[in-house]
């Protein structure tokens, strides 16, 4: 991802002599980002403009542009959001010591329940394959590599049977994992999600009861 930042951000307020952000400034800058999130990935970043996201949270223009220098910003924000769950959810199932198989459901139902209770997180899944961003292409392909070096272990383990496909599963489940989102937030049934992926690491690990059980377990 590039470095792009908005400006209330990475501010050193020793220098500047700029207070840090009130509690009521947070809540501005937060309350911005879930109404923004909803639009996003209801209706598309594209289709989504600044005058929708003050209709909706009744912020002014100059709060917003306070906190956010443009639209981008907005997203820019999501995208780090969502690869920021990522990284904390590897680590947590890294430090589990669980096999890597069961590491990837733990990862993916983890994010999924998050995708589905958090909208900003949401968001920046599902602006993570929006072309239009420049932050996008590069948050994606850093969850696929985050993800890749485990599912690689799993094959190479022996747990899973794959090894010719190889180098595309996790690629491939992170793409089943961005669809099921979508699906989910275009229809407005959010609650649905968890039960998307799980039936997706179904599809993967087999349906026999013995998977089902394994799939219901992985847990963080």
């Amino acid at each position: 991802m590039n470095n792009h930042t908005d400006r209330s951000e990475g501010i050193d307020h020793g220098k500047t002599g700029r207070p840090p952000m009130q509690p009521r400034a947070k809540i501005t800058r937060e309350a911005i980002l879930e109404v923004s999130a909803t639009l996003f990935s209801q209706t598309g970043y594209a289709g989504t403009s600044i005058n929708d996201i003050l209709a909706i949270s009744e912020t002014t223009k100059g709060a917003m542009y306070f906190h956010f220098s443009k639209k981008e910003s907005i997203a820019s924000q999501m995208l780090r959001r969502w690869f920021a769950a990522v990284s904390e959810t590897v680590e947590k199932a890294a430090a589990t010591g669980q096999p890597a198989d069961r590491q990837v459901l733990m990862i993916y139902r983890e994010l999924a329940r998050r995708t589905q209770n958090e909208p900003i997180i949401r968001a920046g899944l599902i602006l993570s394959v929006d072309k239009s961003l420049s932050d996008a292409c590069a948050t994606y392909e850093a969850w696929t590599d985050a993800i890749t070096p485990i599912v690689v272990d799993a094959i190479r383990s022996g747990a899973l049977d794959c090894a010719e496909s190889m180098s595309r599963l996790a690629d491939t489940l992170c793409a089943g994992f961005v669809g099921a989102v979508q699906v989910a937030a275009s229809l407005d049934v959010n609650h649905t999600i968890t039960r998307r992926v799980d039936d997706l690491l179904l599809m993967w690990r087999g349906t026999d009861p013995a998977a089902v059980r394994m799939v219901e377990g992985a847990s963080l």
